[in-house]
């Protein structure tokens, strides 16, 4: 990019572009890889999105979607129903292709009154095209905007802390189902990638006192917390957790620093404006109302909450590595257990080696998410039964192996060899299962997967159902940009990169 700020300096880093290049091809691999409403709810938001783009910002709430939702006016073009959904061995070549007959008819949608920003900005591709080639762009919109969020991330822990292991966290955090919904027409990979922008530009902020405040920091805080209290409604309770976490507790040099750092007031200005916004919208169109599902016999809210603890908790651990497609396909345990894995590696080395406001922020990283998702499902399980996922947690849990990898770099518990070596390590371990869960999942859309793997063809080149596309194409788009991630990563850990930062600390405040 040619533009460049005061300093001359580009607008865009080298390393944002590279880390920008492999998260994209990486989810738009999945953006290509998938069927017509291939992960949970996508053929709701795609008929929102195409109401969005025509004009149907506010329509009127009704019980349109299982008790709750809207009405869109939209082509039939994009009303397919889905018969393989919840079917782990059934192929999506049951299922009819969007495309044919473009006559528009009101059609109900559970998304109908959620907050229209994300769906005007991906949904006027299927205005244009409500065919394939429309849904493919709309995924790709969201998955450029998933992308920059991430970029974003990436550079700053890695430029503005100065420790070779941050980029270890970034690659931890963004897990599976983070690439698959963001290469759908789905707002919670884009609030998951604001969530992580927004804690990657705070750890810096507030916890490296010795650093001068970056009037690019609450840009990024500005941008990612507005993105993140809009796009879902959940948005703004995530934003204040997020940093309250971070704020709480803070030297008071630091305080009296931002409270002087006149794009302190900038930021918190357009996080007031939006949040407040955010919230507005969710009142007024009643976009928080759930429908129900599964309601079990009448339980108190005690019961409910230990059936959260006991049975659901280890369901959320799972899902926020990625059960893709409808929650319907679980890969062979060990993939799950080698994630476990990289996150003890960083999380174990934090807490141990912390003082005790860094065991407490990691904490509540954890238990602030889970509390609420919890909570919320415990006192309405008698109404609209457990709805809580795994994917709704991580906008606020993909803070602890970021903070994990900040802290054992801040507190030296490994040398700079060693931290390098571990960076290396964990890429060399999670790049692999993103492509593993990628071809997994397309095997379950394009053949089925059986109960065991002696009944599961482990081809995903093979099947009934290919992506128009190709196969080939969309492994291989997901193959580049975990070559370019894998580049990132063992670049950011080099001698050189470790030295030009230590050159320019004053000069980074400005960028």
């Amino acid at each position: 990019m040619s533009r460049s700020g005061r300093s001359g300096r580009p607008l865009f880093p080298r390393t944002w572009w590279t880390a920008f290049i492999g998260f994209f091809l990486l989810c738009a691999g999945w953006a290509l890889a998938a069927p017509y409403d291939a992960s949970p709810d996508e053929a709701q938001h795609i008929i929102r999105a195409a109401g969005v783009a025509r004009g149907e910002f506010a329509p009127k709430p009704e019980a349109a979607g299982g008790g709750t939702g809207a009405y869109q006016h939209i082509p039939v073009s994009l009303v397919r129903d889905n018969c393989w959904a919840f079917h782990p061995d059934k192929s999506a070549a049951c299922a009819k292709a969007p495309g044919g007959d473009e006559h528009v008819e009101k059609v109900a949608t559970r998304a109908g009154r959620y907050n229209p920003v994300f769906y005007a900005v991906v949904g006027w591709p299927l205005a244009l095209w409500p065919n394939w080639l429309g849904v493919t762009l709309a995924r790709l919109i969201s998955a450029g905007l998933v992308s920059a969020l991430l970029a974003t991330a990436a550079h700053s822990m890695v430029a503005w802390t100065r420790h070779r292991i941050a980029a270890a966290g970034v690659l931890a955090a963004v897990t599976p189902i983070t690439a698959h919904l963001a290469g759908s027409v789905n707002p919670n990979g884009v609030e998951i990638a604001a969530g992580l922008a927004l804690i990657a530009a705070l750890i810096p902020t507030m916890l490296e006192p010795e650093q001068p405040l970056r009037r690019a920091a609450m840009v990024q805080i500005g941008i990612a917390g507005s993105v993140l209290m809009t796009v879902r409604a959940l948005g703004p309770l995530w934003c204040a957790a997020i940093i309250g976490i971070m704020l709480v507790p803070a030297t008071r040099e630091r305080l009296r620093g931002l409270l002087r750092f006149r794009p302190t007031w900038w930021a918190a200005a357009a996080l007031f404006v939006t949040g407040a916004a955010g919230a507005l919208w969710t009142v007024v169109m009643k976009a928080s109302e759930m429908a129900p599902v599964n309601v079990p016999p009448q339980l108190t809210m005690a019961q409910g909450l230990r059936h959260e603890v006991v049975v659901r908790w280890p369901n959320y651990f799972t899902e926020m590595i990625g059960v893709p497609s409808w929650l319907d396909t679980y890969l062979p345990g060990t993939a799950y257990i080698l994630w476990y894995l990289v996150m003890g590696a960083l999380i174990l080395p934090a807490v141990a080696f912390g003082r005790w406001s860094d065991r407490w922020r990691m904490f509540l990283f954890f238990i602030v998410p889970f509390g609420v998702i919890s909570l919320s499902d415990a006192i309405g399980a008698h109404k609209y039964g457990f709805g809580g996922q795994g994917r709704y947690l991580l906008p606020v849990a993909v803070g602890v192996p970021l903070l994990a990898a900040y802290l054992i770099g801040r507190r030296g518990v490994l040398d700079h060899d060693h931290s390098a070596r571990l960076v290396r390590t964990i890429t060399l371990v999670v790049l692999p299962l993103q492509l593993a869960f990628l071809g997994y999942t397309m095997i379950r859309w394009q053949a089925g997967v059986g109960s065991s793997l002696e009944y599961t063809p482990l081809n995903p080149l093979s099947g009934t159902w290919h992506p128009p596309a190709g196969s080939a194409t969309a492994l291989l788009t997901a193959v580049v940009g975990c070559l370019v991630l894998g580049y990132w990563a063992w670049s950011s850990t080099g001698r050189r990169a470790e030295a030009a930062q230590e050159q320019r600390p004053a000069a980074v405040s400005a960028s």
